[in-house]
């Protein structure tokens, strides 16, 4: 069901005038290489013509019903044909001349997008090279003519979208022609404008040029008059001196000279304003002229502007028009675009959810029908496996029944002969003994030399073990660590290159990452980080160590810390306890000075780690013994001094209960309180999933986030039921399922607990759920089996609490058989329990409300 199969591919052949490579004379070539190769005359369904079909006749007669098809559809059924690439499994249906691999179309996959392209062949036939006749029932055909007609309908509407498309960038050329003329006429009339612009300003800079000229002559005007003034004030002040030297004149004569002055000044006085009004007269008429040719160019110059502005104003709104009539066009062509492409996307979207959920039908069908054969196929072999076992068993059984006497005989005689074997080989044994006894106790000479043989072997015994248990104390004095080292993370070269390697390969944490996983109150980690950080950078640096001390009650994390302080720091650690000191007795002093030694021999450095510190630390006013006393006396010379080498941290419950002095010799003080809400969130969800989800692959609660994943459902009930198999997971209703608000409910209700009893608490949740899981046949933690938990915890740390503080008292309660029995609705009366000092204890129950 595969178009190409059984085509001769046939080369074209240019020939002719030249072609025009148009876009849409390009995708009709490319259509008709595709989808229009000649129909073989060597296909085995088209050696007849009544296979052919008959859209290939030109007979108009036989035709019916002929209307225009519907180019759009078929061009979205275009879109949607996947052209594959496949190999052919039979050599009988491709061409031997080129490879079996080649282009086609799955007829499977033409069916859902051109249903009518695709037909069903009831049955086919044909022999292979070895002469093998094949048949198979209902295949797929493809029908060649209506994909090459579809092809030619794509090719016209393309054609038809090709024309509207030359139209339009024709049209589209036209504007931007005009837009182009349309710009280079502004651009003339910018230029014109410049240039009366430019004969503007030329017309100023001249009338500015006259008017500094007139400014010239006027200055001159007021020199001249000055230069006329000076004059006559000189002729003036010659007259006075002349008259004044005339003394001897009468006074008619003065009278008459000075008359004669006076209208000789007066005379004077008007010639010389006759002279200047006449020239302030004509100069004033020059400066009218000149303002009166000013007024003139500057109503030019105006006018001239108005115009100019006119035109510009009529030039930005035609621009402006002609801007926004070609932006309107182009926001429509656009909003039309979009819509088409809106449209063509939906539909595509459609068609291949459509195809999509055919597929994960048929796909899911498929898979169970897969399933089923498998399970019932699996649970016929089983069957059949037990009839054949038991077809078996029941033949050896009757063959027995048939053969006892026989099989009885048979057994007697082995029996028989075996006995008899067995009597001869004692009787051999014995005699060879007796042989052995008699010859060893008749010569005195063997049996001195059998006892000194075992005497010898004995003692070599004892004394090679003697040298065994002194050659390890002596490797353990030189090499070892002190007896009273319990735990540490000293390692050789070669172990220190192999972690090396594993954080190179990314299989081990890195440097710096000690503290991801340990849960810490937000101050109190910022105190062990800071020391933590301020001893890494002392030791670098070659400088002197500080002591602390971690208190707080039990239970709180404080040897995990100083094991993660040390590594973070760069530090080896040592862990010991201070109630291994006081057995040593007078070894103590001797074990301590050992263990200092080993201590100074580190090349990194030491953290020595001592956990209950008050059993050897405690103060010297109590009573203690002298050998504890000359063990604490040691302690503090090995600490009065502040030493690069080691860094000494003691963990106690009582720090009230140390030594003075062993106080004084500590930096810094840490308590390790009980964790608050935050952290106790934190440590539930850390221990679930270190006790719960991973182990039995549970879903996980990571980081405070929700369940992140389902579990997997098993594939076959069958395997399930094999043994050796995984217990499967059961699905849980969605207000049983642990999540988030589940560890918030867990976190609230545990309020006083350390960080070791809630691991406590989750270590016994991992027994109920193993415990429910043999029961239920399946793995499952549910809300109510951890509140049932937690209840339970909750009580034992109320009951413990009480037995701190009143201590224990036992009350036996016991219903008298006597008695009758008290129903209330059919229900049973529970005998009462009675919790310390004889007081019932309150047992909380919890729900799913937080």
């Amino acid at each position: 069901g595969e178009v190409g199969r059984g085509w001769e591919q046939k080369p074209l052949c240019a020939a002719g005038p030249r072609m025009d490579w148009t876009g849409a004379g390009r995708a009709v070539v490319l259509l008709l290489v595709i989808f229009g190769p000649q129909l073989a005359s060597t296909n085995w369904l088209l050696q007849c013509s009544s296979c052919v079909d008959q859209s290939l006749y030109s007979d108009q007669k036989i035709k019916n019903n002929i209307e225009d098809a519907d180019l759009q559809t078929i061009m979205q059924q275009l879109k949607h044909i996947k052209i594959r690439e496949f190999d052919h499994g039979e050599d009988e249906f491709y061409n031997k001349f080129f490879s079996k691999r080649q282009l086609g179309i799955m007829a499977h996959e033409l069916q859902p997008v051109m249903p009518t392209a695709v037909g069903i062949l009831p049955e086919r036939r044909w022999t292979n090279p070895k002469g093998v006749t094949n048949q198979t029932k209902n295949v797929m055909l493809i029908r060649e003519t209506h994909l090459l007609m579809a092809a030619l309908g794509g090719v016209q509407l393309l054609a038809k979208k090709a024309d509207i498309w030359d139209e339009s960038i024709a049209k589209l050329f036209k504007e931007n022609a005009d837009i182009v003329a349309e710009q280079e006429d502004n651009r003339r009339k910018r230029e014109d404008m410049l240039q009366q612009i430019v004969r503007a300003v030329a017309k100023v800079e001249v009338m500015q040029h006259g008017f500094a000229k007139t400014e010239e002559t006027v200055h001159k005007m007021e020199g001249y008059v000055r230069q006329f003034k000076e004059l006559q004030e000189e002729r003036h002040a010659r007259y006075i001196k002349r008259f004044d030297e005339i003394t001897n004149k009468s006074a008619e004569q003065d009278e008459v000279i000075e008359r004669f002055k006076q209208d000789f000044r007066a005379a004077v006085d008007r010639e010389a304003r006759a002279d200047l009004v006449e020239k302030r007269k004509k100069a004033e008429a020059e400066v009218e002229v000149q303002l009166v040719k000013r007024s003139i160019e500057k109503l030019r110059w105006e006018e001239e502007q108005n115009t100019i502005r006119l035109r510009n104003d009529e030039q930005r709104k035609s621009e402006e028009h002609s801007t926004q009539k070609h932006h309107e066009r182009v926001a429509y062509e656009t909003a039309q675009k979009k819509a088409a492409d809106l449209e063509t996307m939906s539909s595509q979207e459609d068609s291949n959810m459509r195809q999509q959920a055919q597929k994960h039908k048929d796909e899911k069908e498929l898979l169970e029908m897969r399933l089923k054969s498998d399970e019932r196929r699996a649970e016929m072999g089983v069957q059949e496996a037990i009839e054949k076992q038991k077809i078996e068993e029941e033949g050896k059984i009757k063959a027995a029944r048939e053969n006892e006497d026989v099989n009885k005989r048979m057994m007697q005689a082995e029996q028989e002969e075996k006995k008899n074997q067995l009597l001869a080989a004692i009787k051999a044994t014995a005699e060879i003994v007796a042989q052995w006894v008699q010859t060893i106790f008749l010569q005195p000479t063997n049996l001195a030399l059998l006892i000194g043989s075992v005497v010898t072997c004995l003692g070599g015994i004892y004394l090679m073990r003697e040298l065994a248990i002194l050659l390890r104390e002596q490797l353990n004095k030189r090499l070892g660590r002190p007896s009273l080292v319990r735990m540490t993370n000293r390692r050789g070269f070669f172990q220190q290159l192999g972690i090396g390697l594993l954080r190179l390969l990314r299989l081990r944490p890195p440097r710096g990452a000690e503290f991801n996983d340990v849960v810490l109150h937000p101050k109190l980690r910022q105190q062990v980080m800071r020391l933590a950080d301020a001893t890494s950078s002392a030791k670098k640096r070659h400088m002197p160590l500080q002591h602390a001390m971690f208190y707080g009650p039990p239970g709180t994390g404080k040897t995990m810390v100083a094991q993660r302080f040390a590594e973070y720091s760069g530090l080896e650690y040592a862990i010991m306890s201070g109630g291994d000191v006081a057995p040593l007795e007078e070894q103590a002093v001797t074990e301590l000075h050992k263990l200092f030694k080993w201590v100074h021999r580190s090349k990194k450095g030491v953290l020595l780690f001592i956990d209950e510190a008050d059993a050897f630390l405690a103060s010297r006013k109590n009573v203690m013994s002298e050998s504890l006393r000359n063990a604490l006396t040691t302690m503090l010379y090995h600490t009065g001094t502040p030493s690069s080498q080691f860094m000494l941290v003691i963990a106690t419950n009582r720090p009230h209960d140390l030594d003075s002095a062993m106080l004084d010799r500590l930096d810094e003080a840490i308590e390790f309180g009980l964790p608050d809400l935050e952290a106790r969130k934190g440590m539930v969800q850390l221990y679930y999933d270190k006790y719960i989800a991973k182990p039995l692959k549970l879903p996980m609660i990571s980081s405070g986030a929700p369940m992140l994943k389902k579990p997997q459902k098993p594939t076959s009930t069958l395997r399930s039921r094999l043994p050796g198999s995984p217990k499967p997971i059961i699905d849980l209703p969605k207000d049983e399922q642990v999540n988030e608000e589940a560890m918030a409910v867990v976190a609230e209700r545990i309020a006083g607990f350390s960080g070791r009893e809630i691991s406590k608490l989750f270590t016994s949740l991992q027994t109920h759920v193993l415990y429910n899981s043999v029961r239920q046949h399946g793995i499952v933690c549910s809300r109510t089996m951890l509140y049932e938990v937690v209840s339970q915890k909750v009580a034992e740390h109320g009951r413990t609490t009480d037995f701190q503080v009143s201590g224990y008292e036992y009350s036996h309660c016991e219903q008298n058989p006597d008695e009758p029995e008290h129903t209330n609705g059919g229900d049973k009366k529970p005998a009462r329990q009675v919790s310390p000092k004889g007081v019932p204890p309150p047992i909380p129950r919890l729900n799913g409300a937080a």
